[in-house]
């Protein structure tokens, strides 16, 4: 597998999981009513940090690591928890309505933002069981190509697939969202949150 293919190969199957609905398209869904399309890649930015631990570590055989059934139930546990709190709070703003649609009102910090990129994507075991398998298995074969170069290409074929699907989400949320003013908003929010806990009750319930 030559370098072209590797980072096309990496995009291709970034994409497919960049796909699945979880924790991080439920933020970026909720946050780019406020944030509009930029939601998408600041929140990618800190996706992208969190996947770069976790490249380095499995670049330096951390795979069985990620892949005991301990260290999933302990980031089931922790992540549900993390998002059945996450969760709770947007519902508790919406309750309280602190939470309020403006069009033209900016939404959360980039710092924010990228915290939450990171903590949606740490707080998910599936994210790490992927990494120990599938995302182990092209990283193995990145290897071929030096310890650096490989890792390095396979990296950035796979959070471009990330970054190319959340930006499409927060785009086509930006340009539609004057069409949520009202009723439809809270909804929406709602629907993410109740999403956020299901996932969070979920995980805990996996672990355990």
């Amino acid at each position: 597998m030559n370098l072209l293919t590797l980072f096309f190969a990496s995009f291709v199957v970034g994409l497919s999981g960049a796909l699945m609905p979880g924790p991080l398209l439920t933020v970026n869904i909720a946050e780019a009513t406020r944030k509009g399309f930029w939601t998408g890649p600041i929140l990618i930015g800190g996706h992208a940090i969190a996947e770069l631990a976790v490249v380095v570590g499995l670049a330096f055989g951390l795979s069985e690591f990620l892949a005991s059934e301990t260290v999933f139930k302990f980031i089931g546990m922790a992540g549900g928890v993390a998002l059945i709190l996450m969760g709770g709070a947007m519902l508790h703003d919406i309750v309280r309505r602190r939470i309020t649609f403006d069009a033209d009102m900016p939404g959360s910090s980039s710092g924010l933002l990228v915290g939450k990129g990171i903590t949606a994507s740490l707080s998910n075991p599936y994210w790490f069981v992927w990494w120990a398998t599938v995302g182990s298995a092209f990283l193995t074969r990145s290897l071929d190509h030096g310890r650096i170069v490989g890792p390095v290409v396979f990296y950035f074929g796979h959070i471009l697939s990330d970054l190319v699907w959340y930006s499409f989400v927060s785009f086509m949320i930006s340009i539609g969202k004057k069409l949520l003013a009202g009723k439809p908003y809270y909804i929406l929010i709602s629907l993410c949150a109740l999403f956020l806990l299901y996932i969070g009750v979920k995980f805990i319930v996996d672990a355990l």
